[in-house]
């Protein structure tokens, strides 16, 4: 579905692929260093946040965490019920989509272990399926790779969004990574999440691609359907998939959870326990499934507008983040600090860090966010220099640059300081790295 996204921007074939083998390597990269940061610290990415924003000041991210958990409940909750739809055109898409929602509760429910379980048994069933689907697809042909009608307007968005996709990993991908133990080198964990992220996300994404112009008046899952004959292998194919993506999105109701403990957290002591589990998980699935049923009717554009979204709230942060630990302070933190209402990331005058809030932090976090604006262009937001720019949105670009460049700038002095490792457990492969 998400594959699909390169061609509704406005590219053809070969250069929608394209788009998503670049935007694939560069999001990844990004997530994949993320990920590097687990075993050095051992704490779930938001709480390490604090390390950058401040102990009140990180909770931007977790705010913008809660977007991305509850907006990703919605769309894959939708694709799933689109999925069984496929299957079954005579039934409600949104009965389809509630039941779908329904079963992704119950997992988070049942908690962190039932999830893993679930999704080890899921495995083989998927990858037969993507198997299969990918044969059809190959098989069914009918597709023309030319080179021509390329154009930097939907070239260079659709990379951003594809990239986007990747991306908003990050704010949790370190969370699997941190059991790891911690003299794991960063190059082992870089490669480890970066192969697996972008070559698995690549494969279906272009698998998408190509549905989408071998059933050009089709959407992507009814395609699927047609590619596999209609029958009662695509029926389990599709089903299959619909189990898998709903217990995917058992992972956004839990996040969102963890999320909100982090928040809760910040102000008062959250003690864990089915009870804190269940009221917890009740946000998400009651917000995000009202939502997912009011947005099924424009699922592609609502989920290009979204992206587009997370990309002007997430671009900065990650940037600022891995300047901070990689450029900065070279992954010396001081861990106990971050459960610390009054510790070092409360009130820290040489990082620039006054009751919470590290204000360096905070305005080239702003300073990026704004500065994209002029540059993005969607259904929601068409920015003043795109025109110009033949339509291309290089909004991702411009954040990247300009967050993390003011953010080196703003943190030069205390990045000399940063040479004295601070207490806590530190990886000492990151100074190295």
């Amino acid at each position: 579905m998400f594959g699909a996204v390169a061609v509704f921007v406005g590219n053809g074939l070969l250069w929608a692929v394209l788009a998503v083998v670049i935007g694939n390597i560069v999001g990844s990269a990004f997530m994949a260093y993320h990920s590097a940061q687990g075993p050095a610290l051992g704490v779930p990415q938001l709480i390490q946040s604090r390390g950058q924003f401040g102990y009140y000041g990180a909770l931007l991210p977790v705010a913008l965490a809660a977007l991305l958990y509850g907006g990703f409940f919605v769309l894959t909750a939708i694709i799933a019920g689109q999925a069984v739809t496929a299957v079954i055109p005579g039934l409600s898409l949104n009965v389809a989509i509630t039941g779908c929602a329904l079963i992704s509760l119950a997992l988070a429910l049942m908690g962190y272990s039932v999830i893993h379980k679930a999704a080890r048994l899921a495995t083989w069933p998927l990858a037969i399926s993507v198997v299969a689907l990918s044969i059809a697809t190959a098989h069914h042909g009918g597709v023309s790779w030319t080179t021509s009608g390329f154009a930097g307007g939907p070239f260079v968005p659709a990379i951003a969004i594809i990239a986007t996709f990747q991306l908003t990993y990050a704010p949790y991908v370190s969370d699997y990574s941190r059991y790891l133990p911690e003299d794991t080198s960063v190059s082992s964990t870089f490669w480890a999440t970066f192969l697996g992220t972008s070559l698995s996300a690549l494969w279906s994404e272009v698998i998408g691609v190509v549905l989408v112009f071998q059933f050009a008046k089709q959407g992507t899952l009814q395609a699927a359907n047609s590619v596999l004959g209609g029958g009662a292998i695509a029926a389990l194919v599709l089903l299959v998939g619909a189990l898998a993506i709903s217990g995917n999105n058992s992972m956004s109701l839990y996040g969102g959870m963890l999320n909100l403990i982090t928040a809760i957290s910040s102000v008062r002591e959250v003690r864990p326990g089915v009870r804190a589990r269940v009221t917890l998980l009740l946000p998400t699935f009651v917000i995000g499934g009202g939502v997912a049923l009011l947005a099924s009717s424009n699922f592609i554009a609502n989920a290009t507008n979204f992206l587009v979204l997370l990309q002007v709230g997430f671009v900065p942060w990650g940037t600022v983040n891995l300047t901070d630990f990689y450029l900065i302070k070279h992954g010396h933190y001081d861990v106990a600090a971050f459960f610390q209402k009054r510790g070092r990331y409360y009130q820290d005058p040489g990082s620039g860090t006054h009751r919470g809030f590290a204000v360096n932090a905070l305005v080239a976090y702003v300073v990026g966010m704004l500065v994209m604006l002029p540059f993005i262009n969607s259904t929601w937001l068409t920015g003043s220099f795109v025109d110009s720019l033949g339509g291309a949105d290089i909004s991702f670009i411009v954040g990247f640059v300009v967050s993390g460049g003011l953010y080196y700038l703003l943190m030069r002095r205390y990045r000399v300081a940063s040479a004295v490792p601070l207490p806590g457990p530190v990886g000492a492969q990151v100074t190295g790295a």
